[in-house]
């Protein structure tokens, strides 16, 4: 007992004499520790000597002292390499309280005080904050320097990507102009040609984002000859300018003219950065991505497959793989490998569920297109089952999710009308119609398909009435939102035509297809695929009508496409044939039309089978030819 009283004796006194030492020695020598007790990141020490420090000076000077800010600018310091930035923000705070009372709130002294700041509230993702601190020293700097003081140049530039990344691209375009302006003013050092390149860079990058490609174009060019003259040939800078400059080409339709800036800047990419480093493998996964929106899915495919392997070289990144095996997934999908795309997205689903739970919002977007793959494979309980599980997590989403929940609740729709479940679709469709007013306004083409789809419902719930004005308003939307010939119109037309059909309308459905194939042949060709069926139709109603002199050119034109286009053994060009022999039977040409109804039984028993509903019918057609051209006995 008496030992350890002794011991902790000593150590009180050990600490009274290196308090009393403290108390002897002055702050600057204070200060000089703190400093190496911080270099040797001995973090606990060095913020008890300041604080000491701060301590001493109230005593001395009141609590107001620009002395304590200097300390305090320390003491934020520490805590921000301890990565404890509330404790840091609370002591920077206190410092712009001390210098606004003593030096007042625009004195430039405050700047770096407020750059501090403005980097803390953009670690905690506070970008109104953020902005409202960058804007308060850019007004500053313009009563103390001046509006274009070089000094402002970094700070609009700032700006600009704060606004950028909260999406105010207009605010960002003017930030990354003021930038620019001043820039151009001071111009000739290799450092400053730098900074031009990147307010170039910045500037196009935005203005190519708000869709004026015209204006991005020439700034991304300027921007990358100032680096390819004042850089090393393989330098990252060079490689993102040309990256953006093919993204705007790529934008423009000029696609090859783009390529080779996107080849070229993957290949600098993969001599610095290697060829398994996130930059790289991003670079080439966008390209591989416009590829694919190319339709060159041959290109694309090898580069999103490097993609993949490279990320699954490293288990250290599970979530970009998932999002590499997405995108992989969505190029076979488009190439109709389903299969194989299936099996990708399920793997997606199980690598984002294991990282971010199975509710995370990361799992919509996947069981979506699980769900359609599913839809398109004909397993309609197992796709249902996917698309509203993504539904549910959509639905969480709030406002920001209404044009994916909208999209979503239309093809579950759809879903359920295949099934046959047509009561069930129609109050889906009708929320996604809903939500697509909301979203794009009542005149935008996906208000028009959700009306298709209600009319089409209708109908086939034997509404036909109630399914017209849906129809109407669908064209009408279609008329605004589309330019005169094209094919979309042409659609709207054909629907309502049938209806009006239907409806007991024949004269209004005629002058609908009339201008409907106009629209096809003008848009599409003489040949194409949309123009045989819609001069099917027409000679369809023309026949009914009893205008067989009119109908059966039209039928021939039309058998004349699907011949070329699907084949002459296909049943739409069977179909076709028979038609074409109902209108010769009806104008007594016997011969032409057996010759006709027997090709189109034989192709009909030939790809559908002799007991399809179709084979049948056209052999009972061929039977009542044979029988009229079968001479009569008499007895």
């Amino acid at each position: 007992m008496e030992s350890v009283l002794f011991f902790v004796l000593i150590f009180f006194l050990v600490r009274l004499l290196t308090d009393q030492s403290n108390l002897h020695t002055g702050p600057a020598e204070l200060s000089r520790q703190a400093e190496e007790f911080a270099a040797n990141r001995n973090y606990a020490r060095a913020e008890e000597i300041l604080q000491q420090l701060v301590q001493a000076t109230e005593r001395r000077q009141g609590k107001d002292s620009l002395e304590i800010a200097s300390y305090l600018r320390r003491l934020a310091r520490l805590k921000m390499e301890q990565a404890d930035q509330a404790g840091a923000e609370r002591m920077l705070q206190r410092v712009l309280s001390i210098q606004e009372r003593n030096i007042g709130p625009n004195s430039p002294d405050v700047l770096s005080t407020l750059e501090w700041l403005a980097h803390l509230s953009r670690k905690k993702g506070d970008l109104d904050s953020t902005v409202a601190l960058v804007r308060r020293m850019l007004a500053i700097m313009a009563v103390a320097y001046g509006d274009d003081n070089w000094r402002a140049a970094d700070v609009y530039n700032t700006l600009g990507l704060l606004l950028r990344e909260k999406g105010e691209g207009e605010g960002a375009v003017w930030a990354f102009h003021r930038a620019l302006d001043i820039r151009e003013k001071s111009t000739g050092s290799v450092e400053e040609e730098k900074d031009l390149a990147v307010s170039l860079h910045n500037l196009a990058l935005t203005l190519g984002e708000e869709g004026h490609l015209d204006e991005a174009e020439p700034l991304h060019r300027r921007a990358l000859s100032i680096r390819e003259r004042i850089l090393n040939p393989d330098s990252p800078e060079i490689a993102i300018s040309l990256s953006g400059l093919a993204l705007v080409l790529w934008q423009k339709q000029d696609h090859a003219a783009a390529e080779p800036f996107f080849r070229r800047s993957i290949e600098i990419m993969e001599k610095v950065f290697g060829p398994g480093n996130p930059r790289t493998t991003a670079a080439i996964q966008r390209f591989g991505e416009l590829l694919m929106q190319k339709g060159d899915y041959g290109a694309a495919e090898p580069l999103l497959r490097r993609v993949v392997a490279a990320e699954e070289s490293d288990p250290a990144r599970p979530l970009p793989l998932a999002e590499a095996i997405e995108k992989l997934a969505a190029l076979l999908r488009s190439k109709g490998e389903f299969a194989d795309s299936t099996t990708l997205y399920r793997r997606v689903l199980e690598i984002r569920g294991k990282e971010l739970g199975p509710d995370h919002p990361a799992m919509a977007i996947p069981l979506r297109e699980l769900g359609r793959l599913l839809w398109q494979q004909r397993d309609y309980t197992q796709a249902e089952v996917h698309m509203r599980r993504a539904l549910t997590l959509g639905e969480r989403g709030g406002d920001e999710a209404n044009e994916f929940v909208g999209d979503l609740l239309y093809n579950l729709g759809l879903l359920l009308r295949d099934k046959g479940d047509f009561a069930g679709a129609e109050p889906l469709i009708w929320r996604a119609l809903s939500l697509a007013e909301k979203v794009h306004g009542a005149d935008h083409a996906n208000c028009a398909a959700a009306l298709e789809a209600l009319a089409f419902l209708r109908r086939a719930q034997g509404d036909i009435k109630g399914s017209e004005p849906l129809l109407r308003q669908a064209l009408c939307v279609k008329e605004k939102f589309f330019k005169p010939n094209h094919p979309a119109l042409a659609v709207a037309l054909s629907s309502l035509a049938v209806t009006l059909e239907e409806s007991g309308n024949p004269d209004e459905a005629e002058t609908l297809l009339r201008r409907a194939l106009l629209i096809y042949g003008a848009a599409r060709g003489p040949e194409d695929l949309a123009v045989g069926s819609t001069l099917f139709n027409l000679a369809t109603l023309l026949y009914k009508r009893g205008k067989y002199a009119e109908a059966e050119p039209l039928y021939r034109r039309a058998l004349g496409i699907y011949e070329k286009v699907r084949g002459p053994e296909h049943p739409d060009t069977a179909n076709t044939m028979g038609m074409l022999a109902l209108v010769l039977e009806a104008t007594s040409d016997l011969t032409g039309a057996q010759l006709l109804a027997g090709r189109a039984y034989n192709i009909a028993a030939k790809t559908l089978g002799e007991k399809h509903v179709t084979a049948i019918g056209m052999r009972a057609q061929l039977n009542r030819l044979m029988m009229k051209l079968a001479p009569v006995h008499e007895n």
